[in-house]
Order: C-alpha cells, then sequence, then structure tokens
C-alpha cells in the first residue's frame, strides 16, 4: 500500500511506502564558480517513512540512479497501475492541479530554505504529516539528497514563462514562487541528478553536471580504484569520496569525541568507529611503505619524508580551518553570526568531511562541492560535540553575554559623590556628574570583564581547544602506530643490532617531530581562539549600546539608574546646603510661611532644571564601551592565553622530558 501525503512542495515519488519531499540545495557559489557559468541548483530529498526497521536507502538510492527523478504518474505506468483509479483516491486538488505529473524542489532562496528546513527535520515532518513523532535516529537515516543541476529548469517569472512553476502551497501551480518551491511538469533524467551516497564529486565530467549540461556518462559513480593491495581489494566502496564523507558523517553522530582515526581503508574497514585521518600526505607516505621491511638507510629515508609531510599536512589543515572565505560562506550557510565571525573552525569538522580525499582542499580551492561537504560536517560536529559552538554560534554568543550584562546594568547603583561646602558646586553638578557617570560606568563594564565574561568565554573556548588537541593527537598517534608498525618489521629483518639502533633512533626522533609539530599547532589554536575570546567579549559589550526589545540599551538603563540613586540624591543634598547658606545670609530667626513656600518653589524649580540638564547631558555624553584594544589589554593583563589555556598533559611530557635529558647529562 502506498502512503499518501499531501503538502505543498512534496512529491509522492514512492519508494515501496516511502514519500519524497523537496529541500534546499546548500550554497552554490565559490571560487569553483569564477569563468564558469554554473546552473541553479535545486535540491530534493527523498524520505523513507516505513518503520524505522524497515528503512532501505540502498534501495531508494538505486531506484533513483535506475529512473531518475520520476512523477508519481509516470510511476504508476511503470508498475502498470490503472491511473484513472489511482486518482479516484486521491484529493480533487491534487487532481485538479495535476499535481500527480510533476516533480516538486525547492530553491535556495531564504524563504526557500527556511521552508524546507521544516520538511528536513524528520520529527517536525512526522509530527505535521503524520499526527505524531517517532523516536529514532536523525533525518539523514531516512532520507536520501538529491541535488539537480539542469539548463532547462527556468522559472517563472512575472513576464516571462519558465518550465517551472510556482507553488504557492498545494494549490494551482504558475507563476513566481512566493516560499521557494516549484514545480517541474514531467520526469527529471538521471544525468541532471547527483545523488548523495551513489555520485561522487570527484568523478569526471562533474563540471559538466555542475554547468547543467548533465554528467556525460549518464551518473557520477566513481569507478572503484584499481586493485593493488590487499587494502583496495577489501574496500572498493570505500574508493568513493562520497561514500568516506557520508560515512564519516555517521560514525562522527554515532561516535562523539569517542571515534578513532586510521591511516589505511583496511583499518577505515574493520574499525565501525574509525574515521581517516585527514593527514592524507603522511598517509600515502606510510602506505606507499605497505608491510614492507626497510634497511635501516631506507628507514632514514622513509622517516624524513613521513616528519615533511607530516608538517605540510597540518599547515594545510589549519589553512583549510581559517580559510576566511570558507568562515564566512560555513558561517552564512549555518545561519549563524556572521556578524562577529569565526577566527577558526574545528579540526573534527574538517576530518567529518572526507577531506582525506578531496584534493581540491590539497590544492587549496575550496571550491563549491568541497564547501558543501565542509558545511555538513561541521553542522554534523556541532551536534554530535556541543563545545564547539563558540566557534560556529559567535555572535549568538555575544548576544547571550551582552544579555548577562544588560540583565545587571539596573543593579549598579553608582556611589554618591562626596560634597563639599562649596556652593559652586551647584554651577559645576552637570559636568562632575557626566564625569562620575564615566567613571561608574567604565568600572562597571571592566568588573563585568573580569568577574563574569572572562571567565565564561575561558571556560568555552577551553573546551574546544581541548577537544581540538584531542583530534590531534589522535592523528599523530594514528600515524606514530603505523610508524610503529613499519619499524617493528623492519627491526626484525634488519642485518645487525647497530641497523636496529639506527632505526630505533629515527623511529624516536620521528615521534619527537611529530608531538613537536602537533604542540605548534596546538600553540596557533591557543592564539587564535584568544583573539576570539577578544572579539566575541567586545562584541558582548558593544550590544549593550544597542536597543533591546523594550527599545532601550542597556547604556539608557544604567544612566535611568544613575539619575534615581546617583544625581537625584546629590541634586537634593546640594540644594539642601544652598537653602542652609540662604537662611543664614537673610538673617532672620525663622521664615514666614509665605517667604518658606517661595523659597521652596524655587529650590524645586533650580532642581528640576538642572535635573534636566544633567539628563540631556547624560544621554548626550559617554555612549561608549570597551573596544577591542581595551578588552585585549585586560586579557593579556590578567587572563593570559597560555595561562588560561595551559595544557597539563603537556606539561607532564615537558617535564619528563627534560628529567629525562638531566639524567642523561649526569
Amino acid at each position: 500500500m502506498i502512503t499518501t501525503v499531501m503538502a505543498s512542495a512534496v512529491v509522492l515519488a514512492v519508494i515501496g511506502e516511502g514519500t519524497a519531499g523537496a529541500v534546499p540545495p546548500g550554497d552554490t557559489g565559490g571560487a569553483a564558480a569564477v569563468g564558469q557559468t554554473y546552473a541553479d541548483e535545486y535540491t530534493h530529498i527523498v524520505i523513507d517513512k516505513r518503520p524505522r526497521d524497515q528503512v532501505d536507502l540502498r534501495r531508494l538510492r538505486e531506484s533513483l540512479h535506475r529512473n531518475g527523478l520520476q512523477t508519481t504518474k509516470s510511476r504508476w505506468l511503470a508498475e502498470g497501475k490503472d491511473v484513472a483509479a489511482e486518482l479516484r483516491n486521491l484529493p480533487p486538488g491534487y487532481v485538479d492541479n495535476a499535481h500527480h505529473e510533476h516533480v516538486f524542489m525547492w530553491d535556495s532562496s531564504k524563504k526557500g530554505i527556511e521552508g524546507a528546513n521544516a520538511l528536513e527535520d524528520r520529527e517536525a515532518f512526522y509530527r505535521s504529516k503524520a499526527g505524531g513523532a517517532p523516536a529514532g535516529d536523525v533525518a539523514d537515516r531516512h532520507a536520501v539528497r538529491v541535488k539537480i543541476r539542469w539548463d532547462a529548469l527556468k522559472k517563472d517569472g512575472r513576464l516571462l514563462g519558465g518550465t517551472l512553476k510556482g507553488d504557492a502551497g498545494g494549490g494551482p501551480l504558475g507563476g513566481p514562487s512566493s516560499n521557494g518551491a516549484w514545480a517541474y511538469k514531467g520526469d527529471i533524467p538521471r544525468k541532471y541528478l547527483f545523488i548523495e551516497g551513489i555520485d561522487d564529486p570527484a568523478a569526471p565530467g562533474v563540471s559538466q553536471w555542475l554547468a547543467g549540461k548533465g554528467w556525460p556518462g549518464g551518473s557520477g559513480v566513481c569507478a572503484p580504484a584499481a586493485p593493488s593491495g590487499r587494502a583496495k581489494r577489501s574496500a572498493p566502496a570505500a574508493s568513493c569520496s562520497a561514500d568516506i564523507a557520508r560515512t564519516h558523517r555517521e560514525r562522527l553522530r554515532a561516535h562523539g569525541d569517542d571515534v578513532e582515526y586510521v591511516t589505511s581503508l583496511a583499518e577505515f574497514e574493520k574499525n565501525p568507529k574509525a574515521l581517516l585521518s585527514p593527514l592524507r600526505e603522511t598517509g600515502k607516505v606510510l602506505n606507499d611503505a605497505g608491510n614492507a621491511g626497510l634497511s635501516a638507510g631506507d628507514f632514514e629515508t622513509f622517516s624524513a619524508r613521513v616528519g615533511e609531510a607530516f608538517e605540510r599536512d597540518l599547515r594545510a589543515a589549519h589553512e583549510l580551518t581559517t580559510d576566511t572565505g570558507l568562515l564566512a560562506r560555513v558561517g552564512a550557510e549555518a545561519g549563524r553570526a556572521a556578524e562577529l565571525g569565526a577566527k577558526a573552525l574545528p579540526f573534527v569538522g574538517i576530518a567529518a568531511t572526507g577531506y582525506a580525499v578531496a584534493e581540491d582542499v590539497k590544492s587549496g580551492d575550496y571550491a563549491n562541492l568541497a564547501f558543501d561537504s565542509v558545511a555538513e560536517g561541521l553542522q554534523v560536529a556541532m551536534t554530535a560535540q556541543p563545545e564547539f559552538a563558540p566557534l560556529l554560534e559567535p555572535a549568538l554568543l555575544a548576544e547571550q553575554l551582552a544579555q548577562l550584562v544588560y540583565n545587571e546594568v539596573a543593579g549598579w547603583i553608582a556611589g554618591q559623590k562626596r560634597l563639599d561646602h562649596d556652593r559652586g558646586q551647584w554651577d559645576k553638578a552637570v559636568g562632575d556628574l557626566v564625569a562620575h557617570r564615566d567613571e561608574q560606568w567604565r568600572h562597571r563594564l571592566e568588573g563585568q570583564a573580569l568577574e563574569k565574561l572572562f571567565p565564561q568565554l575561558d571556560e568555552k573556548f577551553k573546551r574546544v581547544l581541548a577537544a581540538d588537541v584531542v583530534t590531534l593527537k589522535k592523528w599523530a598517534a594514528a600515524k606514530k602506530a603505523a610508524v610503529a608498525r613499519i619499524a617493528e618489521r623492519s627491526r626484525a629483518r634488519a642485518a645487525s643490532a647497530e641497523d636496529e639502533r639506527r632505526i630505533d633512533a629515527h623511529e624516536s626522533a620521528l615521534r619527537k617531530r611529530i608531538d613537536t609539530k602537533v604542540w605548534e599547532q596546538q600553540d596557533a589554536r591557543t592564539a587564535l581562539y584568544g583573539e576570539q575570546i577578544v572579539t566575541v567579549a567586545a562584541g558582548a559589550f558593544a550590544r549593550v549600546l544597542k536597543p533591546g526589545k523594550d527599545g532601550r540599551s542597556g547604556f539608557d538603563t544604567f544612566n535611568d539608574r544613575f539619575v534615581e540613586k546617583s544625581a537625584k540624591p546629590y541634586l537634593d543634598k546640594l540644594i539642601g546646603r544652598i537653602s542652609e547658606d540662604e537662611f543664614r545670609a537673610s538673617g532672620a530667626r525663622v521664615w514666614g510661611q509665605a517667604e518658606l513656600t517661595r523659597r521652596q518653589a524655587r529650590w524645586r524649580k533650580m532642581t528640576e532644571d538642572k535635573l534636566a540638564e544633567v539628563r540631556a547631558a547624560l544621554s548626550a555624553r559617554g555612549r561608549t564601551t570597551l573596544s577591542e584594544d581595551d578588552v585585549r589589554a585586560m586579557q593579556k593583563r590578567y587572563f593570559p592565553v597560555e595561562e588560561a589555556f595551559r595544557d597539563p598533559e603537556r606539561d607532564r611530557d615537558r617535564i619528563f622530558s627534560e628529567l629525562v635529558r638531566d639524567q642523561r647529562g649526569r
């Protein structure tokens, strides 16, 4: 029995009992598009709605690979069903608007993305379409993403017609789309599709697919690598980068920071918790050595090659995670914090993308398809390891911290100025109070930085750095383990004890070189995150000057509080001094009621006028906050990052090395 789901932009492309819904594409811009015209990209997700234990994404992919994207009518005909009889079981609106003759999709507009995100969430999809939300795995375990690029797809406009008709909400199709949903009348051939899990971005002809001309071979299925050794024969599927990237993301979701890193495809296939280490050049040197035992001379050359490759790989990974273009695009794709921006992306997010097999990353060309993988991998990384939120949501963090400051502003009660017996203070009251306000405001901001913001940010970014360091050390451990295996085989075949000693010495030196490079990268990340703390903290303080939900800023709230708790009492005491001086100067023993009333009215008017001057001056001047330079200077003085992010394990390693050195020197 086919499950029928009626909704705007939901395609009844049923495989067994599954339904298909359109979802938005990723960002299709990027460096790769320069000098070449790409077709617009649309994305369609096929969701298997059967019970969890019956989901079969392999079957969905095979059907899509074999048939392309079909309309409901085409599928009925292929299955030998009576179209008229099937239509009698569907609502009249569906039939009248010929929805069964169309394939639906979402574009990459803001509304398209927002509308499609609700469909992409499996639980939300089930709640809204089936009346309940079963517990279970995340959406992409029940769905296959299909990207569409076809130069024949043209949107309907207000004046000119096109092959894509706007879907305004399940009714008649046609005209511009108001929600980013579109419908195409007819099937979409296989050659114009990129089916994730089947097609590979490294497959020949990808540029033609991007241009909307279709895969020259009919699909982007990557051919298995030519067998050369046990590892490749045991893992033919892993030769496709899309498969590796998908497997990486699935394993990261399942195991979080418990994932392990390996060097070879054979290890990757055998270990269900393994990710391929993204240090590609190092892995190639290690895999080239294979199972052979090396002579002492060859092992020396091998060690030098591994050390150089490891250094290049770490540099490439660092450049990728700090590339400003990629950072901006990932931030925009994730809908996060473009305002502050991130200084770096987490290493584990890069590893989760299948970066190990993305040649464009090696060359520094972060092209469209690589970006898609990076963006998705980083979302997976943040879901699996929430400690990465400060990196991927810096502006959100700044907003939360600003709210913390804003909430406490009303509690800041500035002390009253000391009163002298100098009547001249009345004339200088406005300037004195503004200066006093400025001093109090600055003091309170600095207090918030020292007491709240720096401790909180240091703790958050320390967790980020710790996760990065763990990942770095796991990468290094995988390489050192492979080196140890090769060294052991080489020692077993050594021609002499001297050769064994030489192999030992080169292995030990290589392990130290790897550790040193990891520490250098750790220092670089420490500096990056220290600077990010400054940026986020300064952003939080800057937001205190911006209007909140009530239309008033934290600065305005502080001014109001200052007037009530400091300015008014100060002026009241000054006017009290003035009244005493006037009474003594009058020489009268007592004032009559009329005289007292007249003078009180004048003093009240003096106070009101002076208070109005104070309010105006407080609002007009001093609307400042702590700048990045201010925050950076405070950080350097009170919370230096090398102390805040001190790694006890690294300290122990350093102390141990110094002890060993001292022992040998005796």
